[in-house]
């Protein structure tokens, strides 16, 4: 080929790279944005939601507020029953006979509070080792003896009150697989574990560790700075979608990823190297923590408060 043509190869092959890019076409049917290729071109700057592409605050805002409406009329799936209910695996096991059994479960339905495997521990007749044991094999997962004092390098933070409410820790990341590890100190909740993988796009593996090893690091946890999470105590579409039009417009994110995660709805906006956390607790009269500021709805930058601890 001339050289006096190459130029013309070159931007020929260009344009047809760009054209191909689903960035720049947005994802809105409704969009009245730039429609020619040269427009969509000089246009280029927009937000992934959802790993599809918006051009444009209006028209993420518009997909934003439809996903919320969504997932905000979600009913939450009921839990399925435990495959074979503790008690009876741990007197199959021989670490509890059939009277010891009978007995939690009075003191159980008496006390009215608690799941069973820590009324075998309150009442002696098996150690947090026998439970948790029991536990990962109710549910099929590996246990975990220990965990360092650090957080877990991983794909993104999962917000602390999300943390507290499944009573689970980030465990282990594997880069190669884009795998995160979460260990359960109660039940294994393979919803919040989908929620999590469509958040921080990648997958989840759980496993079962300790209840009191899992409550000792949610508070060293508290005592740490989460100034990436932002939360609010709100059941009203209308607050909440105002309240996200404006950390949109406030942040400009380049990605924004929700999804529910039991009475949460949650919201990650990447902007440049930092990601920011909406979290909208959706539970009438849930508790708030001292300090809450009040922007219609009650919000805070940390975590600190703790759900009753329950197990089995």
């Amino acid at each position: 080929m001339p050289d006096f043509l190459k130029p013309l190869s070159w931007s020929s092959t260009w344009i047809k790279r760009h054209r191909a890019h689903p960035r720049t076409v947005c994802a809105l049917l409704s969009c009245s944005g730039p429609r020619t290729l040269w427009q969509r071109l000089r246009r280029r700057r927009g937000t992934f939601l959802q790993d599809a592409f918006y051009c444009g605050p209006r028209c993420l805002e518009t997909a934003l507020m439809g996903q919320i409406s969504r997932l905000h009329a979600l009913t939450p799936a009921a839990q399925p029953p435990n495959r074979i209910p503790l008690g009876l695996l741990m007197v199959a096991r021989g670490k509890l006979t059939h009277l010891e059994v009978q007995a939690a479960l009075e003191a159980q339905r008496r006390a009215r509070y608690g799941k069973i495997g820590e009324w075998f521990e309150k009442l002696g007749f098996a150690s947090e080792q026998d439970v948790t044991t029991a536990l990962a094999l109710q549910w099929g997962c590996p246990v975990v003896s220990s965990f360092g004092p650090s957080l877990v390098d991983s794909p993104g933070r999962i917000p602390l009150r999300i943390l507290e409410s499944f009573q689970m820790l980030p465990f282990n990341y594997a880069a190669s697989t884009n795998t995160l590890s979460l260990a359960f100190g109660e039940r294994v909740d393979h919803g919040a574990l989908y929620a999590i993988e469509k958040i921080l796009d990648c997958r989840t593996q759980p496993c079962v560790a300790g209840r009191k090893t899992i409550a000792r690091q949610l508070e060293f946890m508290r005592q740490m700075n989460h100034g990436g999470d932002v939360e609010f105590l709100s059941r009203d579409l209308n607050e909440m979608s105002r309240i996200t039009s404006s950390y949109v417009t406030r942040l400009s994110p380049e990605e924004v990823r929700l999804s529910r995660v039991g009475r949460f709805i949650w919201l990650r906006l990447k902007a440049r190297s930092a990601a920011t956390n909406l979290l909208f607790c959706l539970q009438a009269g849930a508790a708030t923590r001292p300090g809450a500021n009040s922007l219609g709805a009650s919000a805070s930058s940390r975590g600190g408060w703790s759900p009753s601890s329950s197990r089995g």
